[in-house]
């Protein structure tokens, strides 16, 4: 298969993982939180998440890939399952009561002695529990492993899954960097935006991405 097209397949799934309400909003309560040492709190945040982001890549290069040859009436067991892991997860969103928390998570680690080993353990947290972003980063891999044979490309697309995986830390971490004080009011007010539509974004984009896996198992993509 051309290497633009996979990518092309693997574009979606980064795009789903990007839009991930709780880890944007933990990032943004973290630079709310720590002011001046914010954009170092966020580093340690990104490299816990960045690690159990490339141990989801490395399981997915041992598991069974895709033969891109014409269907022969035994479907993707592996993809049809994460794609209905992504429709359970809608659901459990759906039916599950919002909760009622004593304070934000940044505030709390604000007031810890460890507080930079908690960000790093925050970040862990936060990804390996996110586990829609789990399943369109193993989905993405698997298209990756089995459609892109040269390196390079390999390293490309693997580079384009993980920005997608890590934009919602990624993306606050720039926008302060380069916006400074403006930049921070600025997320302020996306964080209480996103507070109030969580929920609704993160059924979206589980079920969008759980269409575009069922295609993709199928053989109509």
């Amino acid at each position: 298969m051309e290497p633009a097209v996979v990518i092309g397949h693997v574009v979606p799934l980064a795009l789903g993982a990007a839009l991930s309400p709780a880890v944007l909003g933990a990032s943004l309560e973290l630079l709310a939180a720590f002011g001046k040492r914010g954009i170092r709190m966020l580093l340690l945040y990104l490299l816990g998440a960045a690690i159990v982001v490339a141990a989801a890549i490395a399981v997915a290069s041992v598991l069974p890939q895709r033969q891109e040859a014409k269907p022969t009436g035994v479907q993707d067991v592996v993809t049809l399952v994460m794609a209905t892991v992504l429709v359970i997860l809608a659901l459990v969103l759906v039916f599950r009561r919002p909760a009622s928390g004593s304070g934000s998570t940044g505030t709390r680690l604000l007031a810890s002695r460890w507080a930079g080993l908690g960000v790093f353990a925050l970040g862990l947290f936060m990804m390996v529990t996110n586990f829609s972003t789990l399943v369109l980063v193993l989905a993405g891999s698997r298209e990756i492993e089995s459609g892109l044979g040269d390196p390079v490309w390999r390293v490309v697309g693997y580079l384009v899954l993980a920005i997608g995986a890590l934009a919602p830390v990624l993306v606050p971490l720039v926008w302060i960097t380069v916006g400074g004080h403006t930049a921070m009011a600025q997320l302020q007010r996306l964080n209480a935006a996103l507070a109030k539509r969580a929920r609704p974004i993160g059924i979206v984009v589980c079920l969008l991405t759980a269409a575009y896996l069922y295609t993709r198992a199928f053989g109509i993509l």
